[in-house]
Parts: structure tokens; C-alpha cells; sequence
């Protein structure tokens, strides 16, 4: 989901290493042949195939062909047919329950806790990245790096309205919102404290973060893993503060009259990608973002960290607010998305797929450099997989990486990972004042979850 892995167009480049091999090798290529499919181009490409070569290096009886711009639906779908590699790496950890709940990915939990080949993964990776690499309990894929998910606010219009921190609860969001709006002649918004609402800018991962306010569950903690909307009722909670805020921020009680001015307020947004950006002008004060849009609310143009913002904007990073009741237990996580790499169930040579999956899992050079690269927090606990020189103000994205309750939600098979998009679907219905009842429509997309992930078994 990076921006640059977003906008970078898919140029089908491939680095062979250890021999000439197509696109379409099969897992069986060879004896000792391990064959790598990744999205990764250009700058994150050469980073990635330099790691791949050491691990060559280190293990001379191994012959390693690492092929980039694949898309993950492609290389789920050669996995199934019987021509994929032997390893694949995953975009982030939405797409988790797909490689894993199909069986395109094995388990690999029995060569994780080996006592010859394994790895202590506790003392090895993040408590956050552990948990989002798992799929109904099974380990089937181990972390690369992680996306990290916060609240950006502008210091200097929080400090203008009287405010020296940025908000810690729900309910601090929605009164320092509500001082932060401004209302144009016509009675328009014309700044925003901050703006819950599906599609936002929000990489249709709004419903996610507004559920993880109120720490609602995905799934069931029963063991049964079925759907945990309609059933928690942490999510009829975040629901309901949506509608509050809207209507106590923008529509002066009104929540008719806050849901169309914030309507035609999102329609104006500036661009995402460039200076326009609504968090850049100061048409908003505060938003839910992530990691990798850092270096270009601090430059203005560039992605890569400076240590000096130069666009003129003064902002911070902190953990999204929480409810009020789990301040002292929740705030300080979020939302953590891990990019993972996975043995192929037709892996030929499973022994050698893991010897190198392990290797490049945890090799620091590759995760500092790819860190410095864009902004990519690694999962891996060592102080030499962080980049040296990182800045200060970029410090509260590892605060919240390393927090051990950040994480994504447990993981099912709903395809690519259907349940989100139907609960961000839910949002724009019921911000639109089209769902009557809350409480009946999340119980019925948690049916439909349901239906899915039994289809899918």
C-alpha cells in the first residue's frame, strides 16, 4: 500500500540470480532451486534482490531466482495451478487470509519452533507483526516490515485554537474538532478538526481505524473464528460516535445537516499525493494516515525522511484517540500492517524455501535500507534493522510499531479480504444516513462474513 509501491507502474522487471529462469518457473525447477515472486520495483526491487544475493552467498548450495512486479493475484493464482515459486511475498496483511486460508501458503509453525532450523520468533520479530501473520491460528507466512497507521494533527492550528497536545480519547477528538471548524459566509465547512468519514483519503481503511478506537473485534474470540460484527458490541459503539461527531461538530446537533456539509467538504478534497493534500493547506487540522505519507507532509515533493521538514508544515504524529474506557489499557497502539513472505503449498524444496525465507525474514541490512528507502518500520526487534539518522519527529511511528497491542485484525479467509470492504461499505451507507438500524446491518454483513469464510473452507 506504500505510495511508492501504489503509483510505481508494474514493468515486469526481473533479476535472475543463479540462472536464466522465465516468469513462469515452476516450484520444481531444480533440485536445489528457490524461486521468489514479489511486487517489488524499482528502488525497493534492487534492495530486495541485494538481500536475495547474500542470502545466495551464505548458502553457495542454493540457486535463488528472485522475479519482481508480480501482482499477489497472480502469484496466488500460479500457486494454485501448480506453476508457482516456491516463495511469494504479500503486500500487506489484508491479503493474509487469502495465501493462508486457501492453502496457497503452508504452515509453517513445526519449522519455526524447530530446535536445529528454527527461530525464536518472540525474541526475533514485534509482538504486532507476530499477530498479524497468522491466519485462524495458523503461522503461515513471517514479517518483512511494517505499515504503520496514526493520527497526523497540525501543531500550529491545534496551538492557534489552545490546545498543547494532541487528543488521547474520543471524546477529546470530537471537542477540540469542534473548536477547530470553521464555517465559511455561505455556512459551509471551511477547516476541519478532523473528519471520520469513508473516503476521506482513507485508503478504504476508515471503518477499520474508527473500529480500533474502540477496540472492536474483527472475529469471535471462541476459537470458532466467525465474524465479530453484530457480536461485539465495541463496533455499534464506533458506529454511533461517527453519527455523534458529525452531528455535534458540523451540523450544530444536526446530523442531517452535518452529514451533507461534510459531503460536500470531501467532495472539494485537495490531491492525495501532492501539495493540495487537504492536511498540507490546512483545510484539515487532524487525520488518520500512514507511515509513508510522513516524508510528503514534511517535504512537500519527496518520499524519502529529511531531517528538516521544509513544506512549510508543522505537524506531529501520535496514536489514534481511543474511548475514554481504554485509555489506560489501549491508547498508544494501532493499526499495523505487515507485508509477509510464504512457502508455496507446491514447493518442491521446502527445506531450502525455508533455509532462505528465515534468511531474508531477518536480515537487518534489507530492512534498515529498505526503512531509509520509504519509511518502512521493520518487524524485526533488533536495533540494527532501524536506519541510523532517522528524525525525531518521526520517532511516534516506531513508538506505535513496537507497541505489543498495535497489530491488524485477526485474519480469515474472505478472499482478498472481502470483510473490510464490506464494513467500509456499511460506513458509507450509515454516514449517509441510508442504514436506519446499526445494530441489524452489522449483524447482517457479519452473516455474510460468515457465508464467505464458509464457502472458502
Amino acid at each position: 500500500m506504500r505510495k511508492k509501491a501504489l503509483l510505481a507502474s508494474l514493468t515486469g522487471a526481473m533479476v535472475l540470480i543463479g540462472g536464466l529462469v522465465g516468469v513462469a518457473v515452476p516450484a520444481n525447477a531444480g533440485a536445489r532451486n528457490v524461486v521468489i515472486w514479489s511486487s517489488f520495483n524499482g528502488t525497493g526491487l534492487d534492495l530486495w534482490n541485494a538481500a536475495v544475493a547474500r542470502v545466495q552467498a551464505a548458502n553457495p548450495g542454493i540457486k535463488i531466482t528472485s522475479v519482481g512486479s508480480i501482482d499477489m493475484a497472480k502469484s496466488l493464482a500460479a500457486i494454485n495451478a501448480g506453476t508457482g515459486p516456491d516463495l511469494s511475498v504479500s503486500s500487506g496483511s489484508g491479503n493474509l487470509g487469502w495465501f493462508c486460508g486457501t492453502g496457497a501458503w503452508q504452515d509453517i509453525s513445526k519449522m519455526a519452533r524447530s530446535t536445529t532450523t528454527g527461530l525464536n520468533l518472540a525474541a526475533t520479530f514485534s509482538p504486532a507483526s507476530l499477530a498479524s501473520t497468522t491466519s485462524n491460528h495458523i503461522r503461515c507466512g513471517l514479517p518483512l516490515n511494517t505499515e504503520v497507521f496514526g493520527l497526523f494533527y497540525n501543531k500550529d492550528l491545534l496551538a492557534k485554537a489552545g490546545f498543547t497536545a494532541p487528543p488521547k480519547t474520543t471524546d477529546e477528538l470530537t471537542t477540540m474538532s469542534k473548536k477547530l471548524t470553521t464555517f465559511d459566509a455561505n455556512g459551509d465547512i471551511k477547516t476541519a478538526g478532523f473528519v471520520p468519514w469513508a473516503g476521506y483519503y482513507g485508503f478504504a481503511m476508515d471503518s477499520m481505524w474508527m473500529g480500533q478506537m474502540f477496540g472492536a473485534k474483527w472475529y469471535s474470540l471462541d476459537g470458532k473464528g466467525t465474524s465479530g460484527f453484530g457480536v461485539d458490541p465495541a463496533w455499534a459503539k464506533a458506529f454511533n460516535w461517527q453519527h455523534h461527531f458529525i452531528a455535534t461538530v458540523f451540523g450544530g446537533g444536526d446530523f442531517a445537516k452535518g452529514s451533507r456539509l461534510v459531503t460536500k467538504f470531501v467532495a472539494a478534497r485537495g490531491d492525495e499525493w501532492g501539495t493540495s493534500h487537504d492536511f498540507m493547506t490546512g483545510r484539515v487540522a487532524m487525520k488518520w494516515d500512514a507511515n509513508w505519507m510522513a516524508p510528503l507532509f514534511c517535504t512537500g515533493d519527496s518520499w524519502a525522511l529529511a531531517s528538516t521538514c521544509t513544506a512549510g508544515l508543522n505537524f506531529g504524529i501520535a496514536p489514534s484517540p481511543v474511548a475514554p474506557n481504554l485509555v489506560s489499557t489501549l491508547y498508544g497502539a494501532g493499526v499495523a500492517d505487515e507485508p509477509a513472505i510464504g512457502i508455496s503449498k507446491g514447493s518442491k524444496n521446502v527445506k531450502d524455501a525455508w533455509t532462505v525465507m528465515k534468511a531474508l525474514a531477518t536480515d537487518t541490512t534489507f530492512a534498515a535500507a529498505y526503512d531509509a528507502y520509504g519509511g518502512a518500520p521493520s518487524s524485526l526487534l533488533s536495533p540494527l534493522a532501524k536506519p541510523k539518522g532517522q528524525p525525531t519527529w518521526y520517532e511516534p511511528i516506531y513508538s506505535i510499531a513496537n507497541n505489543p497491542l498495535s497489530g491488524y485484525h485477526t485474519m480469515q479467509n474472505t478472499g482478498e479480504h472481502q470483510e473490510e470492504g464490506l464494513l467500509q461499505d456499511l460506513m458509507a451507507s450509515w454516514q449517509a444516513g441510508q442504514t436506519p438500524d446499526i445494530n441489524k446491518a452489522l449483524k447482517a454483513i457479519g452473516t455474510q462474513v460468515n457465508q464467505i469464510i464458509a464457502g472458502n473452507k
